[in-house]
């Protein structure tokens, strides 16, 4: 995957200040202050001309913002683990071969990846042994293998970072093991504090108040928790789905907002992303259903329904008072007598 806020770097470095300014309020609207980080991974590009546009779109942005951007590559840990795990170590990413040992050993890459990824999941308060084997292996293991894997993967640090990096990034305490929160970041805990300032946003000044908040959630989401992982699906289940309401609730928001404008082509779209996530929500539904009613799409709203129907095992006859099925049938008689 490459770096999404290239494409914005003509606009950031433009020589109409207008623009310049334009292209970093939706760079910022679209991606929150992870589009820093992500301009700041340019500083290591080894293109010298994107180096050169990255320190002077950040440069904008700073003065355009009124943000204190650091003009500096980024150093640390960045985890991608919306939709498959990215790991970025000092802006350069985590291959595959990267999570094997060096010279041959026999931890599996995918070993090392899932203790790294667990330790994320985790966050500061680290894991034991016991839960990180548990977690990895589904079951106790040895002394000797448990070593060599977590040795790969602070062999992994060591490799992308240094030997000083790695001795800080990994705190290994005899039974305990640990990430220092203060050399990653993560954007799935980036997901998290922008929803919740969102919903406190919308509570204190009201929904058009919480609209960027709400955008920046879409835009962060890019599939499942960690997806990819299958012993995630365990472990990592609560968190996935805590995730995914979070994001349908936010779609269901803007889909909301959007409807309050007379906005319905742009409503319906935010209902398509959240049914995409939860097809049985009922509110999104019944949302979306209003929308191709006032847009005249009766076929789109009649497949809408009674795929909500299929998916969701309501019987509407028994369930009248469902947000979806109450939607429909209002929708219907006033069709009937209009006509």
């Amino acid at each position: 995957m490459g770096n999404p806020t290239a494409l914005y770097l003509p606009l950031l470095v433009n020589a109409d200040s207008a623009v310049r300014r334009q292209a970093g309020i939706l760079l910022l609207a679209t991606y929150g202050e992870r589009g820093i980080t992500y301009l700041r991974r340019l500083l290591d590009d080894p293109d010298p001309e994107i180096r050169t546009q990255a320190r002077t779109a950040l440069q904008s942005i700073s003065e355009t913002s009124g943000l204190n951007v650091a003009l500096e590559p980024f150093r640390g840990i960045y985890v991608r683990c919306l939709g498959d795990l990215q790991v970025f170590v000092h802006g350069h990413e985590v291959m595959s071969q990267n999570w094997s040992q060096a010279e041959g050993g026999r931890a599996g890459s995918r070993k090392v990846q899932g203790i790294f990824a667990y330790l994320v999941h985790c966050g500061r308060r680290g894991a034991s042994r016991i839960d990180l084997a548990d977690a990895v292996w589904g079951a106790p293991v040895s002394a000797a293998s448990f070593s060599r894997t977590l040795g790969a993967l602070r062999q992994m640090l060591t490799n992308l970072g240094s030997p000083e990096f790695a001795q800080q990034a990994l705190i290994v305490d005899r039974d305990h093991c640990a990430l220092n929160p203060a050399v990653y970041l993560c954007d799935a805990d980036h997901f998290e504090r922008t929803y919740t300032l969102a919903t406190q946003r919308e509570d204190h000044n009201g929904l058009a108040e919480a609209v960027t908040l709400y955008h920046q959630v879409i835009s962060l989401y890019d599939g499942p928790y960690m997806q990819d992982l299958p012993r995630a699906s365990d472990w990592g289940n609560e968190r996935r789905m805590m995730i995914s309401n979070s994001f349908v609730i936010a779609a269901e928001r803007l889909a909301s907002h959007a409807s309050e404008q007379g906005n319905d082509r742009q409503c319906a779209l935010f209902c398509r992303k959240a049914l995409e996530i939860d097809p049985t929500a009922d509110d999104v539904v019944a949302i979306l259903l209003q929308a191709y009613s006032n847009l005249g799409l009766r076929v789109d709203l009649e497949n809408t329904y009674r795929r909500y129907l299929d998916h969701s095992g309501i019987d509407p006859r028994r369930e009248p008072d469902d947000a979806a099925v109450a939607m429909y049938n209002d929708i219907r008689v006033t069709t009937e007598r209009r006509t």
